[in-house]
């Protein structure tokens, strides 16, 4: 293998695990450990590892699998100038599934390691990420699993954030819907986008069957109810100050990075294009400094 095939492939690898595409959801994990630690819980190193090495994991799976069967659509994709093929061209589906398939076992004992709730937390998300992806099952091409599976998902990552080192409550579950509803809001603005894609290569999603305006104004409802939830989140007192400046940064830190890309120049656009492949560890190393842990 030449140098240039060396470099292709890496980049490859990168486009597989789509480091930029799983940050929103590891940042709802740690909001998920702030969250637990502001509650007076405390962790070890073993159980650490299990947020910032399995926990995220778990979700570069989810995505890699995503495309390991997503080739005809990818293609299409493609074609459009809407995204590079990886899986197919660069690597092989079967390279493409070993390596999906290690990132998997490695996630999952790492979260084992560290808690047997975050490793339920982090099976149940691989089980999603598979009925929605791989066949025989590819809930992502029918309605309205596609958006159900992915809006029941996004529940799981602030849950992990808190189970491996807290316990689960039903506030806790209550917070984790404001998640899923942002996710929501990504997820029907991405319908739009992939309106003729989708409806091209057979994906029934709610854009393609209800139309987009159903999408439109669904993706909008979310993002009421968010607002509303998060008014109530403030109202109960569920959020002090340490929260409510960190679920903040989150949401234009992290969610609406793309926004503030859109009006910087280019060399100021490069450079906050690449921290943001990292920006949820950021957001980490902020807890544990609002927390005093470092």
């Amino acid at each position: 293998m030449g140098r240039n095939e060396v470099i292709g492939f890496a980049k490859g690898i990168l486009r597989l695990i789509d480091v930029v595409g799983w940050q929103k959801w590891f940042g709802a994990g740690v909001l998920g450990f702030a969250f637990a630690l502001n509650s007076g819980s405390n962790f070890s190193l073993v159980q650490l590892q299990g947020l910032v090495v399995g926990l995220p994991l778990i979700l570069i799976y989810i995505q890699s699998v995503n495309d390991c069967f997503d080739v005809e659509i990818d293609l299409v994709k493609e074609k459009l100038g809407s995204r590079q093929l990886t899986v197919s061209k660069v690597i092989s589906q079967r390279t493409a599934l070993t390596i999906t398939f290690l990132i998997l076992l490695i996630g999952l004992l790492s979260a084992w390691a560290a808690s047997l709730s975050l490793f339920l937390l982090c099976c149940i998300m691989a089980l999603f990420g598979t009925v929605y992806s791989a066949p025989p099952f590819r809930l992502k091409m029918e309605y309205p699993f596609s958006t159900l599976i992915q809006f029941a998902h996004c529940f799981l990552p602030f849950l992990a954030g808190v189970a491996f080192i807290s316990t689960v409550t039903f506030q806790t579950i209550i917070i984790s819907s404001f998640f899923a509803f942002l996710a929501m809001i990504q997820r029907f603005k991405h319908e739009i986008e992939n309106y003729k894609v989708d409806k091209q290569t057979g994906k029934k999603t709610v854009a393609v069957v209800g139309g987009l305006r159903t999408a439109q104004m669904l993706g909008r409802l979310c993002a009421f109810v968010a607002v509303v939830e998060f008014a109530a989140f403030l109202i109960l007192g569920w959020l002090n100050v340490v929260l409510t400046f960190l679920f903040v940064l989150y949401v234009f830190g992290i969610i609406m990075w793309w926004k503030w890309l859109s009006y910087m120049n280019p060399p100021f656009r490069t450079v906050f294009a690449r921290l943001e492949m990292v920006s949820s560890y950021i957001l980490f190393f902020i807890v544990l400094l609002m927390y005093g842990k470092i």
